[in-house]
């Protein structure tokens, strides 16, 4: 984790006051209804409404849900690269009576270095992020590929296939039960280690209304796997089979 931590460090102190004098905002706000798992693992569901943002000042220097707050080292059609800071939500108790008696993982912030290459159509996507705020102290790396079927009549459409590594701090926070967890709850103790997390399938598709409102739509699978599917939170009392659907509109200025 300081390895990584210190690498973002890096990457902003790299960054000199004329890459980040931007010529221009853009700025695009709303919300979405989202339908989504009570936990990572459960299989029960609950809908909440969150924000879409999405704000870049030129190209150097952004603020949207996907990234977080950060900057680009290089912003060009065929090559994205930089680092960002994200925030991950909290996982309570009270988010789904199965979770009596694990204890509370708060929200926090997580430390972003992320790369994407375009190839006309198609993307190769890398992204590195990792707990700086101490809550779960665990890594995640997510490699994904997309493709994008293109603007048509002002239609937005792209699907995106990815693979999620974690190390085994991230699966015993999520998916391991400790001994005194285990008293507490009364679910059977499990020991997780590190590897592949999950394979996703994520749709979206936006459509624009007119110059400034645009309804979003999204439509996402996540398959869980190896330990974290091995879980007594997964395989037991919840499920691997992970879905969300939502539907959303911003408003562009």
């Amino acid at each position: 984790m300081k390895q990584a931590l210190l690498i973002l460090l890096l990457i902003f102190s790299s960054i000199s006051p004329e890459v980040l004098r931007a010529d221009d905002f853009s700025v695009s706000l709303g919300g979405i209804a989202l339908s989504r798992p009570d936990y990572e693992g459960a299989d029960t569901s609950e809908f909440d409404i969150l924000p879409l943002i999405d704000i870049s000042m030129g190209k150097s220097v952004f603020l949207n849900v996907e990234r977080g707050l950060g900057v680009y080292l290089m912003n060009n059609s065929d090559l994205e690269f930089g680092g960002s800071l994200g925030y991950y939500e909290a996982r309570n108790e009270d988010d789904s009576p199965i979770l009596t008696g694990l204890g509370d993982i708060d929200g926090g912030i997580d430390g972003r270095i992320f790369a994407k290459l375009e190839l006309e159509r198609y993307s190769l996507s890398l992204q590195l992020q990792t707990d700086i705020s101490g809550n779960h102290d665990g890594t995640l790396l997510i490699v994904g590929a997309g493709y994008s079927f293109g603007r048509h009549t002002d239609v937005d459409w792209n699907v995106k296939a990815s693979m999620t590594f974690a190390d085994d701090n991230y699966i015993q926070s999520y998916f391991g039960i400790t001994s005194a967890q285990s008293i507490r709850s009364g679910i059977t103790k499990f020991d997780g280690e590190g590897g592949l997390k999950d394979l996703a399938l994520v749709t979206n598709i936006s459509r624009r209304i007119d110059r400034h409102w645009s309804l979003k739509g999204v439509v996402g699978y996540q398959l869980l796997v190896a330990d974290a599917a091995r879980s007594p939170l997964v395989r037991t009392l919840g499920s691997e089979h992970q879905f969300q659907f939502g539907v959303g509109v911003t408003y562009k200025f």
